[in-house]
């Protein structure tokens, strides 16, 4: 049996365009749960086999969110999306296209991205979601993108989970990395804005990481190490290639917020410093299809991100999937 690791890369499932795609990033958002969890919480109520130390040195987390009884992954994802409404400078009603991008949804059906709309009454829009797990923003804002490309003017772009409810709590190799949250991104045809390289792949297996309908995660850790170690760099290079740059050239890496350490361990050979590399897990630690859009949202308000820099988008999960998109902002 092939490992992860002496499997071929396959061909892009969507493969980057030959010419420059326009995309302007108006504006982000996000939404966490105010119910703060620390390292404590799983020793002294969980009475899990582990430390707050032990937690930290393997995870880089120190805490995360949790949602309260009764809020759900709808409320989040109509949070984030409205507080990147209100900094673009947009309308609901401008609004034609919300893709929600999530793992948690309360309902089989409706979609969470039709109840967005509702919520925000964003009358004007087509509205869908994406399930592709970690990896499912980087998947919703390739095609966000490339509606763009065909009629719709504005796209509304949110990842957001509810990973606490997706683990054994007395699963200590599952529960200690999930947190609750949700980001955002407003996207317009119109704008400076520019799409440099934007590529997606899938291998399929649930081998190293599944939930099943109704029950709890399953993950392999040292798998998942391993198929990121592999493919974390080679996507960023393919990338910049497409793009004729170089991976020193990018102003800010936004990746999949899994595990720090494994970020890092994955990123030292291309030559992007860390203080490029937007990190926030140690405080809100893996929130699923909702990490790249709330670690974007805090670094554009932190004025890390400014007109003309390039920005590296890259999310990996369970599938497995994976992909990126390298805007020019």
């Amino acid at each position: 049996m092939n490992t992860l690791s002496s499997l071929p890369l396959p061909e892009s499932a969507t493969r980057s365009r030959s010419h420059v795609m326009h995309a302007t990033l108006l504006g982000t958002g996000s939404a966490l749960p105010s119910r703060v969890i620390d390292n404590r919480y799983f020793v002294d109520e969980l009475q899990l086999d582990t430390t707050p130390d032990w937690i930290v040195t393997k995870t880089g987390i120190e805490e995360r969110r949790y949602a309260e009884p009764g809020q759900d992954v709808i409320g989040l994802a109509a949070d984030a999306g409205l507080s990147a409404l209100e900094a673009s400078g947009l309308t609901p009603d401008q609004v034609d296209l919300i893709i929600v991008a999530t793992s948690s949804s309360p309902y089989a059906m409706p979609s969470t991205a039709c109840l967005v709309q509702e919520a925000l009454d964003a009358t004007n829009a087509l509205a869908f979601d994406l399930n592709n797990a970690c990896a499912g923003f980087a998947y919703a804002l390739d095609a966000g993108i490339r509606y763009l490309q065909t009629g719709p003017q504005n796209a509304l772009v949110i990842g957001a989970d509810l990973g606490s409810r997706l683990v054994d709590p007395q699963d200590r190799g599952t529960v200690i990395f999930f947190g609750d949250g949700a980001g955002a991104a407003v996207l317009s045809a119109d704008g400076e804005g520019r799409v440099l390289a934007s590529r997606l792949y899938s291998r399929g297996t649930n081998v190293p990481l599944h939930v099943p309908t109704g029950g709890t995660m399953t993950m392999d850790g040292r798998a998942i190490w391993q198929f990121v170690n592999e493919i974390l760099p080679t996507t960023i290079r393919q990338l910049c290639d497409d793009a004729g740059v170089r991976p020193s050239d990018i102003s800010l890496l936004v990746p999949h917020q899994a595990n720090s350490k494994m970020i890092v361990a994955a990123t030292e050979s291309l030559g992007i410093p860390i203080e490029r590399i937007a990190l926030n897990l140690h405080r809100y630690g893996n929130t699923l299809a909702g990490s790249i859009p709330i670690a974007l949202d805090e670094a554009v308000r932190a004025g890390r991100v400014q007109s003309g820099d390039l920005v590296l988008t890259i999310g990996f999960g369970a599938g497995l999937a994976w992909g990126g998109s390298l805007l020019q902002i």
